[in-house]
């Protein structure tokens, strides 16, 4: 069955910014040498990081989402409401609510002001924090030179899903709600300032639910470490707890603490990210090798791991396999402890991190976010992957026109000619699952498949080329084609009516 797709000189080999020590044979931890990297390694491999997150990060908008998440902000912008019947396709029957407005608002008036450009570099800038907080994370198990190993690992295993749109944000605080719990587990201090992150991040996407996860497992963890007494398990989970009420706190209201679980079960059986992971999917094979690699010393009993860090890997494994959807969190958990691997392989504790160090990394990244402006402006004007050649000829249908649409085309369909009505787009959420049982047995041509025309009654189709359906409308139903562009097909029905 179908499915709907869905300046070097600061760095030091201590540390980003460690001053190098007088005596280099000074002891640090009970008598042993610390052997120090060559200067140039730290600095190389943060220009390497940031330089490689910047070529990733710098194309034209192509995501399939991004468009919708557009038209999104510009309704929160002049409606400024968040949930409601949906107020562009009359074939949902559940209500939409916008769960991801904040960073669609943003998106917006960046386009409003830019253009495309502009949501081009905010998902160049995205990438950028996401390096960074994996970078972050992982020092708080390791020196700077495995860290940004096991933070570019990372990176990679997140690849799949580092498109322009919402979700980008959570993978950037999935690895800062990592690196805090993380520094919670060394020091047992409870992270307050998490709870007002929680409440920005549900203004941003639904997977804040996992950061609410990722510290209840710290939490089991520590608790089977036998670490915890009553009181500081009470201030633990006063966290996550008053994180929860925070969510419920944003503009969409009580509802949005539901939504990500109901969501998840609705459409799970109709998009492909929501399956559960392809066993030959590169992303999630470079995540479970990195979770292999970090559990390795203590399969074969050569290193202790504590329950804490046990259980994160579990968590992991448990995010990359279950949906591709989730893998880059499986990705963004395992780079700390990948990190706390290969520095145990160095035979010291990591160096402490300074503010010259962090002010380095920050004028680098900075530094890349500057110079990444004019390069998206010359390579993001246009989107990429939609049938712009066909806007004259859709322009030219009368308004509220019903046009069959191929899935992924109908968020490109809302934002370009929003006179026009597409059958379906990817917010699988708001419709019907007897619709989209329809429109896939339409799709796929499937016995009964025209009584789906029958109810939505459409004048035109926008389809990719070479569709089934594509096929059968013209030599079953004498559909006639207008034009093609980037593998797309404007068809028109004929003026009889159908067959």
């Amino acid at each position: 069955m179908t499915r709907l797709p869905r300046d070097a000189a600061v760095f030091t080999a201590e540390g980003f910014g460690k001053d190098a020590p007088s005596d280099q044979s000074q002891p640090l931890h009970e008598g042993a040498d610390r052997q120090r990297d060559p200067r140039w390694l730290v600095p190389s491999l943060a220009v390497f990081a940031v330089a490689a997150t910047l070529k990733f990060g710098i194309r034209a908008v192509s995501d399939p989402d991004a468009w919708w998440h557009l038209k999104a902000g510009a309704y929160v912008l002049s409606h400024w409401r968040f949930g409601g019947p949906d107020p562009w396709v009359p074939f949902s029957s559940r209500p939409f609510v916008l769960t991801e407005w904040l960073p669609e608002v943003v998106a917006q008036k960046g386009y409003q002001l830019f253009g495309l450009p502009a949501v081009a570099w905010l998902r160049c800038a995205a990438m950028l924090a996401l390096i960074s907080a994996l970078v972050w994370a992982a020092r708080q198990a390791a020196d700077a030179v495995p860290a940004i190993i096991a933070s570019l690992a990372g990176l990679i295993g997140a690849g799949g899903s580092l498109s322009e749109r919402p979700q980008l944000v959570s993978f950037v605080l999935v690895a800062v709600i990592v690196g805090a719990w993380w520094k919670t587990a060394t020091d047992l201090k409870p992270r307050w300032w998490l709870v007002p992150m929680t409440f920005l991040w549900a203004c941003c996407h639904g997977m804040w639910v996992i950061g609410i996860l990722i510290g209840l497992v710290v939490i089991g963890g520590l608790a089977l470490d036998r670490r915890l007494d009553r009181r500081s398990a009470v201030r633990l989970l006063a966290v996550p707890a008053l994180s929860v009420i925070a969510a419920g706190l944003t503009p969409a209201g009580p509802r949005l603490l539901l939504t990500p679980f109901e969501v998840s079960s609705e459409v799970a059986q109709f998009v492909q990210e929501w399956q559960p992971t392809d066993a030959r999917n590169l992303f999630a094979a470079v995540t479970l090798v990195m979770i292999a690699l970090a559990l390795l010393p203590w399969i074969r009993g050569t290193s202790v791991r504590p329950w804490w860090q046990i259980a994160l890997a579990a968590t992991a494994v448990v995010a990359t396999v279950a949906a591709f959807r989730t893998v880059p969190v499986g990705s963004i958990i395992a780079a700390p402890l990948l990190a706390s691997c290969l520095q145990e392989q160095r035979g010291h504790p990591p160096a402490p991190r300074t503010r010259r160090g962090r002010s380095a990394w920050i004028a680098l990244v900075a530094a890349a976010a500057i110079v990444a402006v004019p390069l998206t402006g010359a390579v993001a004007q246009r989107p990429s992957g939609w049938p712009e050649g066909l806007r004259r000829q859709l322009g030219a249908i009368p308004a509220r026109t019903v046009v069959l649409n191929d899935s992924t085309a109908g968020g490109w369909l809302l934002w370009a000619e929003p006179q026009l009505v597409p059958v379906i787009d990817l917010r699988t959420e708001i419709y019907s699952p007897d619709y989209l049982h329809e429109y896939i047995r339409t799709v796929d041509v499937e016995t009964g498949w025209q009584s789906f025309l029958d109810q939505t009654k459409p004048k035109y189709a926008l389809l990719k080329a070479d569709a089934s359906l594509t096929v059968a409308l013209r030599e079953q139903l004498s559909w006639t084609t207008l034009g093609k562009d980037s593998g797309y097909v404007l068809l028109k029905a004929p003026s009889g009516g159908r067959p």
